[in-house]
C-alpha cells in the first residue's frame, strides 16, 4: 500500500450527489500561497520544488460557470490545496517533476466539456483530470485516447470506465454491496427497497437483488418512484401494505433507502403518516447520506449506511475550511485524492514521461487523504474499502471499520 504524503494530513457520501449548492463565500489565501486561479490559468505550489524538475501539464476538468460552478469550484480549490500539501511535505531532493494544473471550466454540458478537453490536449496536457459528469466523460473521452493520454474522472457511472479512462467516483454498486453484506450477517435477511425511478435507484435495487439472492435472502418488495410528494406516498403506502399483509416470519426487517436530503425527509414524513414503525424496522442506505443534515433527522437514528472513513474525510473538511474560509462540497475530496495521487506518482520521474496505466492499476492500491484505501481496477473502476457508519444525535459512529488493505 502505497500513502501519498509523508505526514497525516487528511481523509466518504458521498456522494456524492451533483446537486448545485449555495456559493461558496470567498475564499482565503492559502498559507505561504498555493494561488486561486480561474479558467485557463496554471496553479504552482509554493515549496521547495527544486528549479530544474520536469513539468508535467495536467488539465484539471470542473464546472467553473452554470448551475454546478459552487461544486466545481470548491473541487478546483481542494486540487490547489492537494498539490500544496503534497509538495510542501516532500524533501527537495525526492521532486524531479513539477506538476503544473491546468483548470478548465466545461460549464453543464457534454460539448463544453469536449471543447475544454481538446484545447488543453492541443496546449500539451499529459494526464486530465475530470470531467464530473457522466455524458461529459462519454465526450472527452475519444478525444483524450487519440492523444494517448489517461483521464480520472469524478464520475460513478461504471459504464463510462475503460479504454484509458478512470472512474473515481463513489460507485453505488459498491456501497450496496458493503451495506448490504453487513446487513446479512448481522441478521438481516430480509430487506424492502425505497428508490427513486431512475438509473441510481436501477443500480441500487438490481445490485441489492443480485447480492441477497446469491445468500439466500429475499428482497420485496422493491419500490421506485418519480420525485414527487404524491408519489412518494404512494410508494410508501404500497411497502406498508406489503409489511402489514405478510406473515410475522416474512415480514421485511430493514428498508433500504436509495435517496438523501429534502427526499429522504419527505419519506420519513410519509413512514410516519403510513404507521410504519421505525423502532422495528432497520434503515440501510449508502454514502448519499454522509452529510451533516442527515444526522438533524431524529428519525434517523440508528439507521447504519456504508461510506468512506469518516475521519479521513473530517480532516480533510477541517484543512480546507482553514485554509478557504467555507466548507468544501462533498464532491471536492475526490479533486483532492485525485491530485494528489498524481503529483505523489509524478514527483519521483526523473526523465520527462506521462503516468503510466501500471502505475494506476497497482494492485496494492493507495491510501488517498480524503477517503481512504482504494486501487483503480485494469477495467478502469475504483475499488474502495468502505466503513459501515450508524447514525446517532451527535453524528455518525462507525461500527465496522474499513479494511486496512486488499
Amino acid at each position: 500500500m502505497k500513502p501519498f504524503f509523508l505526514f497525516p494530513l487528511v481523509s466518504a457520501l458521498l456522494l456524492a450527489s451533483c446537486a448545485p449548492q449555495q456559493a461558496p463565500q470567498k475564499p482565503k489565501a492559502l498559507p505561504q500561497g498555493a494561488p486561486l486561479v480561474g479558467d485557463s490559468s496554471v496553479v504552482t505550489p509554493r515549496g521547495t520544488i527544486p528549479q530544474d524538475a520536469i513539468k508535467m501539464k495536467v488539465v484539471l476538468l470542473v464546472p467553473l460557470s452554470g448551475e454546478s460552478a459552487p461544486i466545481g469550484n470548491s473541487m478546483m480549490d481542494a486540487a490547489g490545496l492537494a498539490l500544496y500539501d503534497t509538495y510542501s511535505s516532500t524533501p527537495a531532493e525526492n521532486i524531479h517533476t513539477q506538476i503544473v494544473l491546468i483548470p478548465k471550466d466545461t460549464g453543464n454540458t457534454p460539448i463544453e466539456s469536449a471543447r475544454a478537453a481538446k484545447e488543453a490536449l492541443e496546449q500539451g496536457a499529459d494526464l486530465v483530470i475530470g470531467p464530473l459528469f457522466s455524458q461529459s466523460v462519454t465526450a472527452v473521452a475519444p478525444i483524450a485516447k487519440a492523444h494517448g493520454v489517461s483521464m480520472i474522472t469524478f464520475s460513478n457511472n461504471k459504464a463510462v470506465a475503460g479504454n484509458g479512462a478512470y472512474v473515481f467516483g463513489f460507485l453505488p454498486e459498491q456501497q450496496v454491496e458493503r451495506m448490504a453484506e453487513f446487513a446479512f450477517l448481522h441478521n438481516y435477511p430480509r430487506v424492502a427497497v425505497l428508490a427513486p425511478n431512475d438509473a441510481y435507484g436501477a443500480k441500487v435495487k438490481d445490485t441489492l437483488k443480485e447480492l441477497y439472492t446469491r445468500k439466500g435472502g429475499q428482497v420485496s418488495p422493491a419500490e421506485l418512484y418519480a420525485p414527487s410528494s404524491a408519489n412518494i406516498d404512494a410508494a410508501v403506502a404500497r411497502l406498508a401494505a406489503s409489511y402489514t399483509n405478510t406473515p410475522d416470519e416474512r415480514r421485511f426487517q430493514a428498508i433500504f433507502l436509495a435517496d438523501s436530503g429534502y427526499q429522504l425527509k419527505t419519506i420519513i414524513d410519509s413512514m410516519k403518516r403510513n404507521n410504519i414503525d421505525l423502532k422495528k424496522v432497520k434503515l440501510l442506505g449508502t454514502g448519499l447520506w454522509d452529510s451533516d443534515e442527515i444526522s438533524k433527522i431524529s428519525e434517523m437514528n440508528g439507521a447504519w449506511f456504508s461510506s468512506s472513513p469518516p475521519q479521513d474525510y473530517q480532516n480533510f473538511a477541517r484543512r480546507f475550511t482553514t485554509a478557504y474560509g467555507y466548507k468544501p462540497a462533498r464532491l471536492s475530496s475526490l479533486a483532492y485524492d485525485a491530485v494528489a495521487l498524481v503529483a505523489t506518482l509524478a514527483m519521483p520521474m526523473a526523465t520527462p514521461g506521462r503516468i503510466s496505466d501500471a502505475q494506476l492499476t497497482n494492485a496494492q492500491g493507495y491510501i488517498s487523504p480524503a477517503n481512504g484505501l482504494f486501487r483503480f481496477k485494469p477495467d478502469g473502476t475504483a475499488d474502495r474499502r468502505l466503513a459501515v457508519l450508524e447514525i446517532s444525535p451527535s453524528g455518525f459512529n462507525v461500527i465496522e471499520q474499513a479494511e486496512k488493505k486488499f
